[in-house]
C-alpha cells in the first residue's frame, strides 16, 4: 500500500500556504486500526514525503519524478518487542567502518537483550561521539544491524534503527517496523556505517523498509500493483491548489491570529464520491467549520483499488493553519 504526504512546497510554481498531511488508511482495515498502526503509517507517510520533495532527499531528480513511495514490509506488531537494556560503561571509543574511507568515532553504549521467533537475541547500541556535541542528539543512540533478509529483500549493507537513552533498563521497546535504509541505498556520495558483526541477527526481520533496488527491479519487470490509493483529480499538486483555494480563514480567527492544526477525516467510496466528513482533532469551532466546508467542495476522486477492485478508504487529514 502507498501512503502520501502532501507538504508545503512550491510545486510547479504553486504558492502553498499550509501544510496538508494526508494519511491514508484502508477502510476495510479501519475497524482493526490501532494507535500503533496509525503511528507507523504516519511515519511512513513522512518518510516518503521527504524522499519525494525534500531538498535533502537522497534521490536523484529523475528518480523523484517517478517516485511512488518506498517498499515496506506489512506492519507486524510481532516485530515490536520488549527488550532489556544493559549499559556497557567500560567500552572505549572506536572507529566504525563505513562505505567510504570515513571512519567516525563511536562508543558502544549498551546492549538490548530480547526474544524473537523463539530465539534469545542481542543487539549492540552505539553512540556517535560527534553527534552528542549537538544538544538535540544528546540522548540519541544508533542501532545498525543485518539479518537473514539482508541482500535479498532488504539492502545488502544492512539497515538502521534509531534509539534513545532509556529511562528504565528493565523494559524498553525495540521496534523493527521502524527499520530504515542508509542513504547509500538510494544514491551516491554518502558515507554510511557498516553494521558490526556482533549485530548480525540469524533470523529474518520481515519488518520495516525493503531494498530500493528490488523495488526498481519489480517496476522494470512490468509487475503491476494490485493495490493503489484513491487519487484527487489531477494528482497531488491539484489537491494542494484546491484546498488552499477553497479554505477561507474566518475573520474573527484571522484577527485573533489563530494558527495550529485541524484534523479531519472522510471516506472515498467505490464510485469516488466522498462522505462521512468529521473533525477528529478540533482547533477552533469557526476554523473547523471552514476546513470542513473547503473539503466538502472536493469533486469525485479516483477510487482506491485492492485486488483489482475499488474499495472504500478512510483518510485522516491534518490541515495546519499558519
Amino acid at each position: 500500500m502507498s501512503y502520501i504526504e502532501l507538504a508545503c512546497f512550491s510545486i510547479n510554481t504553486l504558492k502553498i500556504k499550509c501544510l496538508l498531511l494526508l494519511l491514508v488508511l484502508p477502510f476495510s482495515l479501519f475497524g482493526q486500526t490501532t494507535q500503533y498502526i496509525e503511528e507507523i503509517h504516519t511515519s511512513r507517510v513522512k518518510q516518503d514525503s521527504v524522499f519525494q520533495y525534500d531538498e535533502k532527499s537522497p534521490l536523484a531528480p529523475e528518480a523523484k519524478a517517478t517516485f511512488n513511495g518506498l517498499a515496506y514490509f506489512p506492519i507486524d506488531e510481532a516485530y515490536r518487542v520488549k527488550a532489556k537494556f544493559v549499559p556497557t560503561p567500560q567500552e572505549g571509543i572506536f572507529q566504525m567502518p563505513t562505505t567510504t574511507d570515513h571512519l567516525p568515532d563511536y562508543k558502544k553504549y549498551g546492549e538490548l537483550h530480547f526474544q524473537l521467533q523463539g530465539q534469545p537475541l542481542k543487539l549492540s547500541v552505539y553512540q556517535n561521539q560527534e553527534l552528542i556535541k549537538q544538544p538535540k542528539y544528546h540522548t540519541y543512540l544508533f542501532i545498525p544491524f543485518t539479518d537473514a533478509t539482508t541482500g535479498q529483500e532488504t539492502y545488502a549493507t544492512g539497515r538502521y534503527l534509531d534509539f534513545s537513552i532509556p529511562h528504565s533498563q528493565d523494559s524498553v521497546w525495540l521496534d523493527f517496523n521502524k527499520a530504515y535504509n542508509p542513504y547509500c541505498a538510494y544514491g551516491d556520495g554518502y558515507s554510511c556505517p557498516i553494521p558490526p558483526k556482533e549485530n548480525r541477527l540469524p533470523v529474518r526481520i520481515e519488518a520495516g523498509v525493503k531494498t530500493y533496488e528490488k523495488q526498481k527491479l519489480e517496476a522494470a519487470g512490468g509487475m503491476q500493483k494490485q493495490e493503489s490509493i484513491a487519487e484527487f483529480p489531477g494528482g497531488l499538486a491539484a489537491l494542494l491548489k484546491f484546498m488552499n483555494s477553497q479554505f477561507v480563514m474566518p475573520p474573527l480567527a484571522r484577527k485573533a491570529g489563530v494558527n495550529g492544526t485541524v484534523e479531519f477525516s472522510f471516506v472515498v467510496n467505490q464510485d469516488g464520491s466522498l462522505d462521512e466528513f468529521q473533525i477528529t482533532k478540533p482547533l477552533r469551532a469557526d476554523v473547523d467549520v471552514a476546513v470542513l466546508h473547503a473539503a466538502r467542495q472536493m469533486p469525485k476522486w479516483k477510487p482506491a483499488m485492492q485486488n483489482g477492485k475499488p474499495v472504500r478508504f478512510k483518510y485522516t487529514m491534518p490541515f495546519r493553519i499558519k
